[in-house]
């Protein structure tokens, strides 16, 4: 069935969806034509030979007709009958019998055959090959990392075992080598030792496997993602440099975006000593102010570079007011960012959490929020066999009057941490409308769900396949960061040739791309400008620390390619 699926998925993309088109209208073009004979057929039989037939019976003879099927149980006695039959008999051989199969052999059947023996997935790399990055295992977090290669034009290649999705995946612009990933001569053909990373993404047995018969052949750098994370240490000894276990960081980040009071700033990127980081408005003494009444600037030295509000990314002015359900972003030093720490208090015991699912992600969540310490709640249908350390309320969390009676009235925030994003988009709708004041945050498995989340009333939207992808990114990249808040990008670039000697504001990137300019690095500079005027000059060999969402990342690399000549 699967291969079925991938032999049909040929006819849905490409140059194949527009001949569908024109088959569709010469379709049409048939029916009409039949449609005309029928009642041309009406005509002449009533006017020609006294008989009168329904139009079914015409679309009926003109189709027999048509086909030279000729059944005789309906036919003409006159001349000028005979001469009408002749005529769509004539037709229908040339239109339906000629032009229609030399049409489907033509545009669908012979280029199918074309590209099943000639895109065949490569076998090996060639031997120029280096500096790239192997990948093992396709799946959501994978595929958002194969996105992020792209826009960043860092060299790349999936290895698979299965045929037919390397066939997809090269259809898509993927660069595909086929075979076994635990094959010493596959890793050979695919130049592993000349490889700048490894991204092992199979199952953790498999991966255990893949690591050591690398490890065997070559010291490139091994990133494992592991299912469970108490098979980290086993990862380690069979040669994964680094090992991530997802889930357990979803937990933590979710848990972190839920807690209300004792806000805390967490820091998703880092420049030397430039780092920038988000902070929620709610439990700190800016809610409500404007920016330039809050003086946060005047009291720590960061600048407010950024307002996340429910999957928005908005630049800041003075007049700006900081709500209650926001969360900014910072650019200075730590020591700054300890200082609006200072200002904005520690009451975490005054929070309440309801925790919607106790899989692997609700579990990390809970062991998060025990450490901090903060008291929550968990609820699920079933019991989780991987997680004893925590007892939750058994039901179904789609039930208010569960919930009610569990104390959600009490509750200050609430995680939805299931691995079905309908399942999650539904209780963060209920939730939303139940409780108006609750801080929502929700887990996406899927990119293109975070937008219904929101639309739902989730106050954060966590996407699994988007974290995971920053951190195997950010690790590619050797940044410090971990991973960055769903939907905002903080990158670095060198000056655009065609900028170079023009002030910020004649640049007209933000224009352009929707980004705006963090800081400016300049040569010779120990540390970077935060927030340069828009009179400051682009120098040759400054470089730009810019801010957006991950499109708007796409679209600064289309306007400003790092090599102009591909």
């Amino acid at each position: 069935m699967k291969t079925i699926a991938s032999e049909l998925a040929y006819f849905l993309r490409g140059r194949v969806v527009k001949n569908i088109k024109y088959l569709v209208y010469y379709c049409i073009f048939l029916a009409g034509m039949i449609f005309l004979y029928a009642v041309l057929f009406r005509y002449f039989m009533w006017h020609l030979e006294g008989r009168e037939f329904s139009l079914i019976a015409g679309i009926y003879w003109s189709i027999t007709v048509m086909t030279t099927l000729g059944f005789g149980d309906i036919t003409f006695h006159s001349d000028p009958g005979y001469i009408f039959a002749a005529v769509v008999t004539v037709s229908g051989v040339v239109f339906l019998l000629i032009i229609l199969p030399f049409t489907l052999v033509s545009l669908f059947l012979a280029p199918w055959i074309e590209y099943r023996l000639s895109h065949r997935p490569e076998v090996e790399l060639p031997p120029e090959t280096s500096g790239h990055v192997l990948i093992f295992g396709v799946d959501s977090v994978t595929r958002n990392l194969i996105r992020r290669l792209k826009i960043r034009q860092i060299p790349f290649a999936v290895v698979t075992a299965d045929a037919n999705e390397g066939l997809n995946l090269e259809d898509s612009g993927v660069k595909v080598v086929v075979g076994s990933p635990t094959d010493p001569e596959v890793l050979q053909g695919v130049r592993v030792s000349e490889a700048r990373y490894l991204i092992a993404n199979l199952s953790d047995s498999e991966n255990v496997n893949l690591c050591l018969t690398a490890r065997s052949l070559c010291e490139t750098p091994i990133v494992a993602l592991v299912s469970e994370a108490e098979h980290g240490d086993l990862l380690h000894l069979a040669g994964a440099n680094q090992v991530i276990p997802l889930h357990k960081i979803l937990g933590n980040y979710l848990a972190t975006r839920a807690t209300t009071k004792g806000a805390m700033a967490h820091i998703i990127d880092s420049f030397g000593k430039l780092v920038i980081a988000e902070i929620p408005v709610h439990g700190t003494p800016f809610s409500g102010l404007s920016l330039s009444e809050s003086l946060i600037r005047q009291h720590t030295g960061l600048a407010v570079i950024g307002l996340w509000e429910r999957g928005n990314l908005t630049l800041p002015t003075a007049d700006t007011l900081l709500k209650d359900d926001a969360l900014m972003v910072l650019a200075g030093t730590r020591e700054q960012l300890e200082s609006l720490e200072k200002l904005t208090g520690e009451q975490a015991d005054e929070d309440l959490i309801f925790i919607l699912g106790h899989g692997r992600v609700g579990c990390a969540a809970a062991s998060f929020l025990d450490r901090k310490p903060v008291p929550f709640i968990l609820v699920d249908r079933q019991e989780n066999p991987y997680c004893e350390e925590h007892i939750p309320i058994y039901g179904d969390a789609t039930v208010r009057h569960l919930l009610k009676k569990s104390g959600i009235d009490k509750a200050r925030g609430l995680i939805v941490t299931t691995n079905d994003d309908n399942t999650n988009i539904f209780l963060t709708l209920a939730s939303r409308h139940a409780q108006s004041h609750i801080r929502i945050v929700a887990r996406a498995t899927a990119d293109e769900n975070v937008a219904q989340l929101y639309a739902a009333g989730a106050d954060f939207v966590v996407s699994s396949a988007s974290v995971g992808g920053s951190i195997l990114l950010n690790i590619i990249e050797s940044k410090t960061s971990v991973f960055l808040t769903e939907g905002i990008n903080i990158f670095r670039r060198s000056i655009p040739a065609v900028l170079v000697g023009k002030s910020i504001a004649s640049s007209n990137i933000r224009e352009k791309t929707g980004c705006s300019i963090v800081a400016l690095e300049s040569h010779g500079e120990a540390d970077p400008v935060v927030v340069p005027s828009p009179e400051t000059v682009l120098k040759k060999d400054d470089a730009l620390i810019l801010i957006g969402s991950p499109m708007q990342e796409e679209v600064f690399s289309k306007f400003y390619p790092k090599n102009p000549k591909n």
